[in-house]
């Protein structure tokens, strides 16, 4: 919300002809408000967006195509738009959008309690682990008589996230699909097939090691903020986030993810975009407004106040580096390893990754094993992917 203020206070400095307004919507009400205004006819000209249902509203007629558009007033530098980024958000291979945040994945940087790390003898993590070193130095530093754990990731809130971890564990190469939680084509719910499966085992025995906290054992405010946690796996925009949380209590750092054990990348493509109505009677005029908001000024801006770029020039950024480092070492890893987001052939991921969510809740929480419940998971999540397209028509 910040960056948007200070982007849309640009320019309207900047037009005199043209006035911006903003309107603040809570993130989660933004999928109701965008499909009850549309059919209502009061949607605004200017549409945000996430990929959980960014291409769910592509099909239904929500957001007008853009090609055309750039191609006749193209924004500042497009090509500075991670490519693969880019075409990730492509859908029937039309563009509906210009990036706002673009990630190498929901969940990418390594964070470690030096604290803890000292205490125990155990050296920090560097650039020659891999996951499986991490699960060693977290399983000597687990102290469960003393409440801390070794490692938590959220492997179990939806299959982006859980997707930067089962794709790190096949071999070093993009042909390798077999870590994708849902099928290239969209129609198939891995869980129970064998590279997709062992991983999720893989976090489940540090479940029931102790060495990963249980649902139960989550303090308020976060596990590692609070100092019980040796290390977590999160998002690249926490840095700035946890220094003001943690302040001076313990010693901590970062850095990027470890690849899996053969040196592959677990990467999922996810961020938010900015579309345009496509009902909108103002279209040139908002398409002004979306190229400044994305534009590398908003962006480098963004990045300074704890937003995630989409530009390779602001993860570039001396500045921002100068505070956050990894986000230039996650470049090269964008251009040449950025998978696609786990979108369904039908659509509904929204419904697809709740009801995951929901349901490997029970083997998380201790309430059931894997072996009595991961067939219950995949049939419950393959039900839902099993089903029809919703219609296109919004009434």
């Amino acid at each position: 919300t910040k960056t948007n203020e200070w982007a849309i206070e640009r320019f309207n400095e900047e037009n005199t002809d043209i006035q911006a307004i903003s309107e603040v919507t809570p993130y989660n009400e933004i999928v109701k408000k965008t499909e009850v205004g549309f059919a209502s006819g009061t949607l605004q000209d200017c549409v945000y967006g996430h990929n959980k249902w960014y291409k769910f509203n592509a099909y239904r007629g929500i957001y007008a195509p853009v090609d055309e558009l750039i191609d006749s007033d193209p924004p500042d530098d497009f090509e500075d738009f991670f490519a693969q980024g880019v075409e990730g958000l492509r859908w029937e291979g039309t563009l509906y959008c210009l990036p706002d945040i673009i990630k190498p994945g929901p969940a990418n940087l390594l964070f470690y309690n030096k604290t803890i790390l000292n205490e125990k003898g155990i050296d920090e993590p560097d650039d020659t682990w891999t996951m499986l070193d991490l699960e060693s130095a977290a399983r000597a530093a687990t102290d469960p008589d003393n409440g801390v754990f070794g490692f938590d990731c959220p492997w179990d809130s939806d299959l982006h996230r859980l997707a930067c971890f089962t794709r790190a564990f096949g071999d070093p190469t993009l042909a390798d699909k077999r870590g994708w939680p849902i099928s290239e084509d969209g129609t198939q719910f891995r869980l129970l097939e064998p590279l997709v499966a062992d991983t999720a085992q893989w976090f489940v025995n540090m479940l029931q090691d102790r060495v990963m906290p249980r649902g139960g054992d989550d303090v308020e405010g976060g596990n590692f903020q609070a100092g019980i946690l040796a290390f977590e796996i999160s998002a690249i925009g926490f840095p700035a986030t946890y220094r003001e949380a943690i302040g001076d209590r313990f010693e901590w750092g970062y850095m990027v993810q470890p690849p899996g054990p053969d040196g592959r990348r677990g990467t999922c493509m996810e961020g938010n975009q900015w579309m345009l109505n496509s009902k909108s009677e103002h279209i040139d005029a908002a398409w002004q407004v979306l190229k400044r908001l994305t534009d590398k000024d908003s962006n480098i801006y963004g990045a300074t106040v704890g937003k995630i770029p989409a530009r390779r020039s602001a993860y570039l950024d001396e500045a921002l580096n100068a505070e956050i480092p990894t986000y230039a070492q996650f470049v090269p890893i964008m251009d040449e390893f950025l998978e696609p987001f786990p979108m369904v052939s039908n659509l509904r991921y929204n419904e697809v990754f709740q009801v995951y969510q929901q349901e490997i809740a029970f083997i998380v929480n201790g309430e059931m094993s894997w072996d009595e419940y991961a067939p219950t998971v995949y049939e419950k999540v393959q039900a839902v992917v099993d089903e029809a397209r919703p219609k296109q028509a919004l009434s």
